[in-house]
């Protein structure tokens, strides 16, 4: 192991979803809470916005997922850029081949890797293979994100238009590869509808370019407005900062709202939740009461051959359960 004098700059490597990348947060703020000398890069491959403003951060890497292939010449030029560096260790929390093989190019000398524990939660999980290398960092049980002020305030003066409370309803990612997290068109209507009986706010409608056709019946619901395929991610994120409410499957923008402190509530199919569930206080889910929920599977087995959009487990989380939990915050909320 190395000696903690030693590690003065050190590069952490998450690359992924964007829920998995907020999820290392805590991590690094651990590192420079209790080690303000150290010198910080992140390497990921999404938008380097999503940590660029986060003052723990010296510089944000971004990888392209197309080009980083173990043996590409793309790989080895961004080797040579990394090794110019002179990283005294690396903190790979996506150990693929693809991330070791760069990290050993990049002639890192110490290397802590992250091993998946399924029974911790990954923000325990990520926090726990830093923890190899600095072994006196704190564990913080909430998250924590910033975002560009720009983009904020420009995001918060739209919104200022729309009447409160402001309540994101994030449906897309219907067609994901891992099934069992997004919820029925046909509920997301019926509960946009039961939030505006009783609390007349407005309704904010997010998903990506793919959903645009699948969630266009949404815009029925009374007083909503769609930003479906038309907002950047941080232009997402700064909408969910902005809000007063999120509701969400498992997914990035849950994440987003629980590092931003924003309430939100997650529902819960295929995922377990003592692995992936919202981090805080500002954080509720509704779980399936599926008897093989959750089965944390890719692949739901009831939906093989069918042409289905929804799990069945995502199908029997109840309006008025979901509704229970959106009271508990709504109900406090001065308008």
């Amino acid at each position: 192991m190395a000696k903690k004098k030693q590690l003065k700059k050190i590069l952490i490597i998450r690359t992924g979803a964007i829920g998995d990348v907020i999820h290392t947060t805590n991590t690094f703020r651990a590192i420079k809470e209790a080690h303000p000398e150290v010198e910080i890069h992140y390497l990921t491959s999404i938008s380097k916005s999503i940590l660029e403003f986060d003052k723990n951060i010296s510089k944000v890497w971004t990888i392209e997922s197309k080009d980083f292939k173990a043996f590409s010449q793309y790989t080895f030029e961004y080797a040579r850029n990394l090794k110019a560096e002179n990283f005294d260790a690396v903190i790979n929390l996506q150990p693929s081949f693809k991330t070791r093989f760069l990290a050993l190019l990049a002639n890192i000398k110490h290397h802590f890797n992250y091993r998946k524990k399924s029974k911790l939660h990954a923000v325990k999980n990520y926090w726990e293979t830093a923890k190899k290398a600095f072994p006196d960092i704190k564990e913080y049980s909430d998250l924590k994100m910033y975002l560009n002020p720009e983009i904020s305030a420009k995001v918060k003066a739209v919104l200022s238009t729309y009447k409160r409370p402001l309540v994101v309803l994030n449906a897309g990612h219907v067609f994901a590869k891992r099934q069992g997290r997004t919820y029925p068109v046909e509920k997301w209507i019926k509960l946009g509808e039961e939030i505006q009986n009783k609390y007349d706010g407005t309704i904010l409608i997010t998903g990506v370019e793919v959903d645009k056709e699948v969630l266009k019946p949404l815009e029925r619901i009374k007083n909503s407005v769609s930003f479906v395929s038309k907002l950047s991610l941080d232009e997402n994120s700064a909408l969910i900062q902005n809000s007063d409410l999120l509701i969400s499957g498992d997914s990035g923008p849950l994440h987003i709202a629980s590092a931003l402190g924003v309430n939100a509530v997650g529902l819960f199919g295929s995922m377990p939740i003592e692995r992936t569930g919202p981090c805080g206080s500002n954080c509720s889910v509704v779980v399936s009461p599926m008897e093989c929920a959750p089965c944390n599977h890719i692949k739901c087995k009831y939906l093989k051959g069918s042409s289905e959009l929804y799990s069945p487990c995502m199908k029997m989380i109840e309006i008025d359960n979901v509704m229970c939990e959106v009271d508990k915050f709504l109900s406090k909320i001065s308008v």
